[in-house]
C-alpha cells in the first residue's frame, strides 16, 4: 500500500471511529499520546484530524507552557522536543514522518487552519518578534566579537572533556546571520553553500532563525527541525549574543544532522572594533557533508576508526566519498589519514573566498541532478524539467539570476545545479565588505556595483588582490 493510499486509509478509519462511537463531529477532544481524551488549550484540530502521532506537548497552551530543556539547561528548537541523556534532541522521526502523511491530506489551506504544531509556532514566532523589536542592542552592533565554534557530541580521543572540532573566530556583532551562516559558518567547517538548510537556536528561549524560502532537499525534515522559524535576514548575531558566556546553537542539514555550539567569548570595545573578519585559530579537520554523515554518524565512525583498522578505512572511504571532499584525492594509505589536521591558512582562504562572492540564493540551492535514462542535457533545462527541480521555471528566476550546473567529479551525467546571481546585486543591508567582511558603512564599488565594502581602504586592496580584472568583466556583461 502507498503512504497516500495509507494516509487516506487511516483518515477514514478515524471518521468511522467517530460516527461509531456517535461523537460530536465538532468535538474539539484528542487522544494524547497518553490515550488521555482532552481537548486542547490553543490549538484546533482539523475535524478530520485525529490527532495521532501529534505530540503531547500541543495540548499545552504556548503562550505559558514549560518548554523541555537539554543539555546545560538550554533550550532548542522551541522547547517542543524530548531529549536524550545526553542532552541532544531526541526526535521520533518515524511518528512525525508518519503523521506529516495524513495531515499534508487535511490541512492543504494554511490560511484558514494551519496544522495544530504550526499554530503552536505561531505563537511563539510572535512572541519573540515582538520581543525583539522592543530589543535595545546598544553599541552591540558597532562592537567586535570573538566566537568560539564548536561541534558537540563529538569526543576528543585523548581528553573528552575538550572539543575534537573548534573554531575562533572574531566577528561583528551587526554581521546579519545570513551572511554569518553562509560566509562564515559554512566555509569555516569545509561544507558546501547553498547545499543544506541550516537554523539558529536562541538557547534562552529555543526560538529559531533560518533561510527565507529555503528550497533545499531536506528542507523536507523541517517538521523533525522545528517546523518553522523566524527569517534570519532581518537580524544579526547581537539579537543573540549579547553578553560573554552566552551560547546559540546551530543546525545544519535537517537530514544528516549537524549541531554547532557558537559561544561568545569576548566583546571588545567600540573604540578597537573594526568588524572584520579574522579566523584565529582552530582543531580537527573538515567535516563531511552528505552520506549521511551527520554528528552522530560522524561520531561513530571516527570510534569505529579509533579501535581498528578496517574502521579507520572505512571512516576515510566515507570521508572521501561526501559532497565537499569530492574534489580532494583520497590517501594512499588511509590508515595515516590524520582527521584532526587543521590547515588554518587554508580555512583562512575559503572564508576569504566566500566573503568575495555574492550571497548564495536559498530559493535556489543546490542540487544533484542525474539525468535518467537517455534524457539529454538540453531536455533537463526545459521548463518543466527545471520547475520540478528547482521549483520555478527559467523564466521565473529573478533578473540577474541564471541556473548554473557543475559536472560532478567522477560522474559522466550527474551535474549539480543551483541558481547563482550573475549581474544582481546583494542586498547592502544583508552583506558585508568583500574585502575584509565588516558589515559597516558598505557602498557598493562605483564602476561594477556588484561588491560593497566598509571604505576607501579595502576597496583599494581588493582592487589590487584581483577585483580590477573582475570589475572589468562584470562591467562588460
Amino acid at each position: 500500500m502507498s503512504f497516500l493510499q495509507d494516509s487516506a486509509a487511516k483518515v477514514e478509519a478515524w471518521i468511522t471511529e467517530r460516527e461509531r462511537s456517535d461523537t460530536n463531529p465538532v468535538d474539539p477532544r484528542r487522544k494524547t499520546p497518553q490515550g488521555e481524551l482532552k481537548s486542547p488549550k490553543f490549538v484546533k484540530f482539523h475535524m478530520l484530524d485525529s490527532g495521532e502521532g501529534c505530540d503531547e506537548i500541543f495540548w499545552e497552551d504556548p503562550r505559558d507552557f514549560i518548554p523541555r530543556r537539554g543539555r546545560n539547561d538550554w533550550i532548542d528548537s522551541w522547547g517542543i522536543y524530548p531529549h536524550d541523556r545526553r542532552g541532544a534532541r531526541d526526535v521520533d522521526g518515524m511518528r512525525i514522518f508518519e503523521r506529516t502523511h495524513v495531515t499534508q491530506l487535511i490541512y492543504r489551506d494554511e490560511d484558514k487552519l494551519p496544522l495544530p504544531e504550526i499554530q503552536f509556532i505561531n505563537v511563539l514566532i510572535d512572541k519573540k518578534v515582538s520581543q525583539l523589536k522592543q530589543a535595545d542592542l546598544g553599541d552591540l552592533p558597532q562592537r567586535d566579537y570573538t566566537l568560539y565554534i564548536s561541534l558537540p557530541f563529538i569526543d576528543d580521543p585523548h581528553d573528552n572533556k575538550v572539543d575534537r572540532y573548534w573554531r575562533r573566530v572574531r566577528v561583528s556583532g551587526g554581521l546579519p546571520l545570513s551572511v554569518f551562516a553562509d560566509k562564515i559558518i559554512t566555509p569555516l567547517w569545509g561544507w558546501m553553500r547553498n547545499l543544506h538548510a541550516h537554523i539558529f537556536h536562541d538557547f534562552k528561549d529555543g526560538a529559531l532563525f533560518g533561510p527565507k524560502d529555503c528550497n533545499s532537499v531536506d528542507m523536507m525534515h523541517l517538521d523533525k527541525s522545528g517546523y518553522k522559524y523566524i527569517p534570519e535576514d532581518e537580524y544579526s548575531i547581537a539579537y543573540i549574543l549579547r553578553s560573554p558566556g552566552d551560547v546559540m546553537g546551530y543546525h545544519y542539514d535537517f537530514g544528516d544532522n549537524w549541531f554547532v555550539d557558537i559561544k561568545l567569548e569576548e566583546i571588545a570595545s567600540k573604540e578597537d572594533s573594526t568588524g572584520a573578519v579574522v579566523v584565529l585559530d582552530g582543531a580537527g579537520g573538515i567535516p563531511p557533508d552528505g552520506e549521511q554523515t551527520g554528528t552522530f554518524s560522524w561520531a561513530h565512525y571516527l570510534q569505529q576508526a579509533s579501535r581498528s583498522p578496517a574502521g579507520k578505512r572505512k571512516a576515510v572511504e566515507v570521508l572521501f566519498g561526501t559532497a565537499n571532499y569530492a574534489k580532494k584525492l583520497p590517501p594512499s594509505n588511509a590508515l595515516t589519514y590524520d582527521f584532526d589536521a587543521f590547515d588554518l591558512d587554508g580555512t583562512r582562504r575559503a572564508v576569504r573566498e566566500a566573503l568575495d562572492s555574492k550571497a548564495s540564493l536559498p530559493y535556489a540551492s543546490k542540487k544533484f541532478v542525474t539525468p535518467l535514462g537517455d534524457r539529454t542535457l538540453e531536455s533537463m533545462l526545459d521548463d518543466e524539467a527545471v520547475l520540478s527541480r528547482l521549483g520555478m521555471s527559467l523564466k521565473d528566476l529573478k533578473k540577474g539570476v541564471a541556473l548554473a550546473q557543475t559536472p560532478l567529479s567522477g560522474s559522466s551525467r550527474t551535474f549539480m545545479e543551483e541558481g547563482v546571481s550573475i549581474s544582481r546585486k546583494d542586498n547592502p543591508g544583508n552583506t558585508a565588505c568583500a574585502y575584509c567582511g565588516s558589515p559597516k558603512d558598505l557602498k557598493a564599488c562605483a564602476a561594477c556595483g556588484q561588491r560593497y565594502y566598509c571604505g576607501k581602504e579595502c576597496q583599494r586592496a581588493h582592487w589590487k588582490e584581483g577585483h580590477k580584472r573582475e570589475c572589468k568583466s562584470a562591467k562588460r556583461k
